[in-house]
């Protein structure tokens, strides 16, 4: 069983395996796989996508599990607030802004997007599989740890892998959804490009979707003046209460995964 000792600094999660020859104090287990015990002192520990490359594919998986419980969109939020609640990420900031995707590969568009926002916003970066794109067969460690090496996250956004373990597609309205019910007072809020402003008309139950949201934060993709009238008006015929706001261009708006994976 994999033995681990946690701590959360800053709300960002540490760790360090059990030695051997270390017994646990008060220890905890979790889905029968991980025993764990909670810490308040931070030494010799490391961020938890740093164990990642030394454990074996099962248990990495087990503890990715573990890790996405923390955070409110996973369906075992609750369950692992139950066994150690100091885990689990604290709900201390009026509104959350989730920024979905594949992400295969990261690229320089993805980090622009994630520049613009502005740092004082609490963001969610949620790798996952598209309900619009075939569905890939993705190694959720490998994902996991490209993107840990590659982007660069401000001081208030998250790599949250709540959905990667999950080999189906996951329509946000769905998830959106479990959040609102559980969080009613919690504006919840999209990071999204230019393209999928365009698109969003043809999400799963879109009509459901945009009541629950306060505000899509909307990065440019190429669009003209024109386009974005267009694209404004057919999302104000479904909600006209969300609230729009587009945080600007950056030079790599021409960059586009589907591209680079053929490359």
């Amino acid at each position: 069983m994999l033995r681990l000792i946690l701590q959360v600094k800053n709300k960002r999660l540490r760790v360090r395996q059990v030695s051997p020859h270390e017994s646990l104090v008060h220890p905890k287990i979790w889905n029968n796989e991980i025993e764990f015990e909670y810490s308040a002192d931070s030494d010799y520990m490391m961020a938890w996508t740093s164990l990642l490359p030394d454990l074996d594919s099962k248990d990495a998986n087990r503890f990715l599990n573990m890790v996405g419980a923390r955070y409110p969109m996973s369906e075992n939020f609750l369950k692992l607030q139950a066994i150690c609640p100091e885990l689990t990420y604290p709900v201390d900031v009026p509104e959350w802004v989730f920024y979905g995707g594949t992400f295969n590969p990261w690229h320089k568009g993805h980090q622009a997007c994630l520049n613009l926002l502005p740092e004082d916003l609490t963001c969610f970066i949620l790798p996952d599989n598209s309900p619009h794109k075939e569905l890939r067969e993705l190694n959720p460690v490998v994902t996991i740890l490209e993107l840990s090496t590659k982007a660069r996250f401000s001081q208030n956004q998250y790599l949250v892998p709540s959905f990667i373990l999950n080999k189906k597609t996951n329509p946000t309205v769905e998830w959106i959804e479990v959040i609102k019910k559980r969080f009613p007072f919690q504006e919840l809020s999209l990071l999204i490009g230019f393209d999928s402003l365009e698109n969003l008309p043809s999400w799963t139950r879109v009509e459901d979707l945009l009541p629950l949201l306060k505000r899509l934060y909307v990065i440019s993709r190429l669009e003209d003046d024109t386009r974005r009238e267009m694209a404004l008006k057919r999302i104000k015929d479904i909600s006209s209460e969300l609230e729009i706001i587009f945080l600007g261009r950056h030079e790599f708006e021409k960059l586009s995964s589907t591209e680079l994976r053929s490359k």
